[in-house]
Formats: structure tokens, C-alpha cells, sequence
């Protein structure tokens, strides 16, 4: 396991309108979204970090029920290398009209980076519970006979050192904590 900053953070903002008729509401909902993008692009944000992610025309809410007009929904998630921007992007989005936030998410861009130290890490993590099983067993470790990697069911574990949002005019910081990112070897190793 190695413990490092994220230095990605992801997350969805969007804007839900309603009006009487669908084409009504996907107009308005459109002029807001693009006065979104527009707040989070003067903030830094490239077009490349942009991704729509969801777009919902409905006559019905949640739970089914006829609404007396359109609801238009329309999500963006932007994806970023600045974790550091975070709360101020969110606290753009909300001011520019963002009346949805979700899915924010902190992780390594590329774990494979860390592979060298995590490999070492968790080869060093298997002799010495090797040695322990061995020494209970009233024996003495001997030489590798096989090493290989363990694929790992994903890329890291989140761990939050906390989170704060924003109150009103209060911004306070969104923090990103460290990710956990795990790599396993398999040894197997003689006893003497």
C-alpha cells in the first residue's frame, strides 16, 4: 500500500428546469448551462475537462407522477488535474445556477507510477509474514521458489481526512485527504 495526495478530482454539477412545454425548458435549460460552462471556463477549467454526462427531458417526476409541464435536466461532470480548485469551482457552479452537485471524487491519475514502491512494499509485507508463519511452524525461511503480481480489484481506496463544503457566502475548503493504492504479490518461498 502506498499513501499519496490525489492529483485528479472529478465531480458533476448541473441544472434542472422546469416549463411548460419541453422544447421551452430545453431552451432555458440550455442558456443556464452555458452561462455554467461559461463561469467554470473564466475559472480555468478547458473545454477538455467538460464532459456531459447525463441529459434528461421528462413529464414525470421521481415517483411517476404527471408534472404540469417539462422538466429538462442536464449534467456535466468535469474531471481535472487541480484537486486544490475544487471548492472554488463548486462554489462557480452553484452561483452560476448549478442546482444539482454529486459524484465528487478524488483519485491518482496514473497509479502505475507508484507500481516500483508498491511492488517492493507489498513483496517486503510477504517475507515478513512468511517468516512469522515459518518461525510457527519451527522452521526457518529459505529461498523465493515463485513470485508474481496479484491483479488488484481497482485502482486505490479513498481515505478522507475530511470534508468540508460551503455555506453561503462562507467557502470553506473541500479537502482531498490521501488515496491508498494497493498493490499484492504472490510468494512462495522454501522452508529450511
Amino acid at each position: 500500500m502506498v499513501l499519496v495526495p490525489p492529483d485528479r478530482v472529478s465531480f458533476s454539477v448541473g441544472i434542472e428546469t422546469e416549463a411548460p412545454s419541453a422544447s421551452q425548458a430545453f431552451r432555458a435549460n440550455g442558456s443556464k448551462l452555458n452561462a455554467l460552462i461559461a463561469a467554470l471556463k473564466e475559472k480555468g477549467v478547458d473545454p477538455k475537462e467538460i464532459q456531459t454526462s447525463n441529459l434528461e427531458i421528462t413529464s414525470r417526476d421521481a415517483r411517476g407522477k404527471k408534472l404540469p409541464g417539462f422538466r429538462v435536466s442536464n449534467v456535466i461532470t468535469v474531471t481535472r488535474e487541480d484537486p486544490k480548485t475544487v471548492g472554488e469551482l463548486l462554489q462557480t457552479a452553484v452561483s452560476a445556477g448549478a442546482n444539482q452537485a454529486s459524484g465528487l471524487r478524488f483519485f491518482v491519475g496514473d497509479p502505475r507510477r507508484l507500481q516500483n514502491r508498491g511492488l517492493e512494499l507489498a513483496f517486503q509485507d510477504a517475507k515478513a509474514k512468511a517468516e512469522i508463519l515459518a518461525g510457527l511452524a519451527k522452521q526457518s525461511l529459505g529461498n523465493v521458489v515463485c513470485v508474481s503480481e496479484v491483479a488488484s480489484s481497482g485502482s486505490g481506496v479513498f481515505r478522507n481526512k475530511g470534508y468540508s463544503f460551503f455555506a453561503g457566502d462562507d467557502q470553506r475548503l473541500v479537502e482531498a485527504g490521501t488515496e491508498e493504492v494497493n498493490f499484492s504479490v504472490s510468494v512462495v518461498f522454501e522452508l529450511k
